[in-house]
């Protein structure tokens, strides 16, 4: 009998398409999987909470469930467990009936959790885009790169930092037309919204419209010029805890770009945990301990401002002397694609 570990493993993961899994609920037979990443709010809640429940207590009777939250907000914070445990007592379900595929190490009871690490989901998932591509350690002619889809308010911070003092110095990529905010918030962030009006999108090469693109165009070397820049400053969609780092980390780490991260505290310490090596060498890297997530922020802007001090010969020096990291950080990208 097939157990719903080796139904995900072998049909969910290998045989099913990115697209044909995106949907909120998938029925199989006498499985029912819900799949929480197509119903996330990006700020970490769940879309179509009271929809969702009547699926699922409709077509859920007799069934075995499998609840994927794979890519999207972070779930205990999102309504998802409290989900999850109402179908365990409405069904009945136990260990053998119920699976969890999840980022974070929960417990939750009658429950089978299986703890999904990022680098693995990561580099499995870019792969066959990034495989065939180079160390991009070039001839650095930009100091600077942001590439933000979507418009958060941090996002909006940085590429506003980057543009107004150091455009010429940067690649700037931001496709959101305007700025992204909880309109009972927007007094605090006034300023961020009228020069976000004023002043975005940003466009480096092309829009995607209707937010329709694909791993090429966010991290295919054919678009972005990695070689020619010397950091690349990530925004991770979680900026709570590091529990949700993405594919605008994880790529860097195979094509040899160092970079600063704006997500939870301890991510660059959550990286070496998995044997990656970072930059504190080069680059104060602080930041990265600082709890307050405005203070975070501002820090992160004072290390570009330093840096943007540095002479572009400067910076080759330095690109040329992290090459051992590169390569030991693409040797462990390769391991945990195995």
């Amino acid at each position: 009998m097939t157990t719903l570990e080796q139904f995900y493993e072998h049909y969910l993961t290998r045989n099913l398409s990115h697209e044909d899994r995106n949907h909120g609920i998938l029925i199989f037979n006498d499985i029912i999987c819900v799949n929480f990443d197509s119903v996330y709010l990006r700020e970490c809640s769940l879309r179509g909470y009271d929809q969702l429940m009547y699926i699922v207590h409709k077509h859920g009777k007799n069934k075995k469930f499998i609840f994927l939250s794979e890519d999207g907000a972070i779930i205990k914070y999102s309504g998802a467990v409290s989900f999850i445990e109402n179908c365990v007592e409405v069904f009945s379900l136990n260990e053998q009936t119920c699976l969890l595929v999840c980022r974070e190490n929960l417990i939750i009871e009658n429950v089978q959790v299986i703890n999904k690490n990022f680098v693995n989901y990561w580099a499995s998932a870019i792969w066959n885009t990034v495989q065939n591509t180079p160390l991009q350690n070039g001839t650095v002619t930009k100091k600077f790169a942001v590439w933000f889809n979507r418009g958060t308010f941090f996002r909006l911070q940085l590429a506003r930092h980057l543009y107004e003092n150091y455009k010429e110095d940067s690649f700037i990529s931001y496709q959101e037309n305007g700025m992204l905010s909880e309109r009972c918030l927007d007094e605090f962030f006034e300023n961020d919204l009228t020069w976000a009006s004023n002043n975005t999108p940003i466009v480096y090469d092309k829009l995607f419209e209707n937010r329709m693109y694909d791993f090429e165009d966010i991290v295919g070397a054919s678009r972005k010029p990695y070689g020619q820049y010397f950091l690349e400053i990530v925004a991770e969609p979680n900026i709570i805890d590091n529990t949700w780092i993405t594919e605008k980390t994880i790529k860097n780490l195979y094509l040899g770009k160092p970079f600063i991260i704006y997500s939870g505290p301890n991510s660059l310490k959550l990286l070496q945990e998995n044997g990656f090596l970072t930059f504190n060498q080069w680059i104060d890297e602080t930041y990265d301990t600082i709890t307050n997530s405005y203070e975070r922020l501002e820090a992160i802007k004072l290390e570009i401002t330093r840096l943007s001090k540095k002479t572009y010969s400067e910076l080759q020096q330095m690109q040329d002397e992290m090459t051992p990291i590169f390569e030991h950080n693409r040797k462990k990208f390769i391991e945990f694609n195995k």
